[in-house]
Parts: C-alpha cells; structure tokens; sequence
C-alpha cells in the first residue's frame, strides 16, 4: 500500500497542478474515466442508440477562452424524466467536454443548455463541433437509459449548488450581511 500510495505522489509531482492532493488525484481520475467513457462511446451499436433522439435546435459556437459556446438539447423521450437521470447526463457532460461553464435543464420540457469553452486546437479526438457534441449527449442518453452507466456522480448537483454563490454565503444572505455591515456602528 505505501508503494501505491509513493507512486501515486510522484505522478502527481511531475506536472504542477491546482488545488490539494486529494482535488490533483481526482482530476487524474476523471481524465482516466473520461478516456474510458470515450471508449464505450465507439463499442455502441449506432442503431440502438438512434432510440434516443437527440436533437440540437440552438447553437451560438464562440471560438476562443473569452465567451463560452450555448449549446441547446431537445430529448423528446426524456420528458418528464426525474431529475437523477437529468443531473447523470448532466454529470457525464461535464466529464465528456471538460470545461462546462453552466449546465441547465428542464425535464419537463425534455430540454438542456450547456455553457462550455471550446478548444479547438491541442489532443487529437478531442470534441469541436456541435453535432458532435449531440451525437455524445445521445450516446450518454442512450447509456444511461439502458442503465449501463451509473446514475451516482455528483458534480453537476455540486454545480448547481455553488451557482449563486459568493464563497460559503448565498447571494441573499451576502446583501442581507452587506445592508447589516453599513447599519452597525464601527
């Protein structure tokens, strides 16, 4: 075990990184299970997955790291899915293009945005276009409909719960705090 774990810090060492010890190894982890998720991708049968349409009827592509691209996603067969089928294809997005901006959806309408940075030079493989974008949303529907990825990640409820946000407070509760600050005698 203290083999493995040696092993594990001096990958870690050899490429500086963000965040602590345990945040570096899960980035590792999930560049790893984005490579597996990509494999699973090409064993599909594409005919099974054309069950599940997915159509894209918005695309505003920005190219560069100062706006982010809008995709938007009707999945007519997903309406009124509950929200853990939502939040897993949400959660296997973000790992699937890697830099989610914002991530929204509405089951009763069968609908989703994604806010996402392109990258359109660097890895070969990597994603660029839109209908490649919605061939993957499809393939993940797909997936996860047939119950062959889990339903159990949590990043996107991780999302969803820091937006509007500032730090550890909710926005109410930082101009509640502000009006309390200019009210109080110094």
């Amino acid at each position: 075990m203290e083999a493995v774990i040696e092993k594990i810090l001096e990958n870690l060492s050899t490429i500086p990184g963000q965040g602590g010890l345990l945040e570096q190894f899960e980035k590792r982890l999930r560049k790893m299970q984005r490579r597996v998720l990509f494999e699973i991708f090409d064993s599909l049968n594409e005919e099974e997955v054309q069950r599940v349409p997915v159509g894209l009827y918005k695309t505003v592509l920005i190219d560069g790291s100062k706006m982010p691209a809008l995709l938007r996603f009707y999945l007519p067969t997903w309406r009124g899915y509950d929200e853990v089928f939502w939040q897993a294809l949400g959660d296997y997005a973000i790992l699937t293009l890697h830099r989610v901006k914002d991530l929204e959806y509405n089951a009763t309408c069968g609908k989703m945005k994604i806010e996402y940075f392109v990258r359109t030079t660097g890895e070969a493989g990597r994603v660029r276009s839109a209908e490649q974008i919605r061939e993957i949303m499809q393939k993940i529907a797909f997936l996860i409909e047939t119950e062959r990825l889990p339903t159990d990640f949590t990043h996107f409820r991780t999302m969803t719960e820091r937006r509007g946000q500032i730090g550890e407070l909710s926005q109410e509760k930082a101009v509640a705090l502000g009006a309390l600050l200019k009210l109080l005698p110094f």
